[in-house]
This record gives structure tokens, sequence and C-alpha cells, in this order.
């Protein structure tokens, strides 16, 4: 029994350094390889010659090396179509959001001043912008950003006077800018002595952004304040407001708390009277 051993052993050895020579240039033989000899020289079939090791060569791949299909794992490409994330609403710390009741209370009872950054066509470099033109955008963030420093409590709104570029609506930040989305700010007063000592501040903001004009209101009374051009510091304005949901221009709009969009007009008819509109 050990001498069987010993000569399978010898065999085993013999046949190994046979088909290490026989595959010249290569480290190791593959699997397949050394079967097909086996095959060919008519080893026992219940002798199995092992790769002892597939280290591929320098600068290439292990020769006749097969792979199970699969089991091979494709990097995958990113799926570009994907919706992004939605992104979060920015929360401004003065920003008021209003519902109709308290809408209705600030037109008939309230004391607001209505501002914007929008274009003012009657500057040649503006009016030849488009009026939801990313200028206007950036300075609308500009104007906001000196009231949330002042501290002073706004409601976004649209406003379509002459043109959707007087007064203007912002939603919120994420909102897209078309024509229809002029930005513009409704600031909030706490009652008329509020009101005229922040009066002057707010129409030297008008004036640098380059605004034809402000719009303060107080208690029914609409008093429209020219900012910049020939007829700067002048005052007209009207009495009291009213709901127009049907209205082509001369309005505002203002996004509710329901997501419900409401318009209304604040009377300035003594401006177009006097022919300063």
């Amino acid at each position: 029994m050990r001498i069987s051993r010993i000569a399978y052993r010898i065999t085993e050895s013999f046949l190994a350094d046979r088909v290490a020579r026989t595959f010249v240039g290569i480290d190791f033989p593959t699997q397949d390889a050394l079967d097909q000899y086996r095959r060919d020289h008519d080893v026992r079939k219940n002798t199995k010659l092992k790769v002892l090791n597939q280290k591929a060569p320098p600068g290439g791949k292990p020769p006749n090396v097969k792979q199970d299909e699969s089991k091979v794992t494709m990097p995958t490409k990113k799926d570009e179509t994907a919706d992004p994330k939605p992104k979060k609403r920015i929360q401004y710390k003065a920003y008021i959001p209003l519902d109709k009741p308290k809408l209705v209370e600030t037109l008939t009872k309230g004391h607001f001043t209505l501002i914007s950054a929008g274009r003012n066509k009657k500057y040649p470099k503006e009016a030849g912008l488009a009026p939801d033109d990313e200028f206007f955008h950036k300075r609308h963030e500009k104007l906001r950003v000196d009231l949330e420093k002042a501290g002073l409590p706004y409601t976004e709104v649209v406003g379509h006077y002459g043109g959707p570029e007087s007064t203007f609506l912002v939603f919120h930040d994420d909102t897209e800018l078309t024509p229809k989305t002029q930005k513009s700010l409704m600031v909030h007063h706490k009652d008329g002595d509020e009101s005229k000592s922040r009066r002057k501040m707010l129409e030297e903001l008008g004036k640098k952004f380059n605004q034809d004009s402000v719009l303060h209101a107080g208690a029914g009374r609409n008093d429209l304040v020219f900012t910049t051009g020939e007829k700067a510091g002048k005052t007209c304005g009207g009495n009291g407001w009213k709901e127009a949901p049907k209205a082509k221009d001369n309005y505002t709009d203002i996004e509710l708390t329901d997501r419900k969009h409401t318009k209304f007009k604040l009377d300035i008819h003594e401006c177009f009277k006097r022919g300063m509109l």
C-alpha cells in the first residue's frame, strides 16, 4: 500500500512538472489546460490537477480564464432622468402668510406699503430686458435682504400695473420666474404712527432699487409716492380697495395660505385723473 502511494505521488509530481514545462511563458496553467492534458494523456479520471495560482502576469490578464457572465456585475450609470429631490422652501423670519380674513382686514383697516425691485421701463437699460429677467430676480432678493435685516414684516404679492413690471409677485424663492410671477413685497405696519416713521426709509429703498414709485396704504387711504424720475417726490392716490377676479391690469394678486389666489385693486384714481400715470 505504501509503495502505491509513493508511486502515485511520483506520477502526480511528474505530470505537474511536464505541464509546467509544456506551457512555457505562463506562470501557472489554467484549469482548462490541465484538464485537457489529463484527457490527452489518459490520466486517471479521479486524478485532480489543480491550478495553484491564476495571478495575472505583469501588464495582462490571466490567459484563457473564463468568467461566468451571469455573475459579472456591470457598473450602473446614474439615471439622469430621475426627478431631483424637491427643494425645501426657504423660511424667512419676517415673512407673514395671509389667509382671506386677514387679507380683508389688512386692506380695510391695516397699514402697509407695496414696494418692488422690478423693471422700470422709463430707463432704457431696463426697458430692453424681459420683466422676468434674472437681473430683476436678484435685485428683488437684495430688497428682501434689506427688509429682513430691518426686521420689517412682509407678505409676497403679485402686481400688474401697466404691465407685470411695476409691482410684482413673489410666492416663494423656488417659484419659477415668468412674466406673471413678477416679484413685489407688501410691508406691514402696526399702525399709522409706525407707517409714518417707516415711509421715508421705504421710499429710499424704492430709490435704491430704481423704482418709479412705492405705494403706502393706511386705513383705506392709498398714497403713491414717486421715487425716481422727473416726478420724484410727488404724490397722488385714492381711497379703498375692491376684489377684482377678472381684472386684466392695475391689480395685485396674492397667494393665500390655502394656496388659492385673490386679485384686488387699490384705488389710485387721482393719479390717472392728473395724468401722472
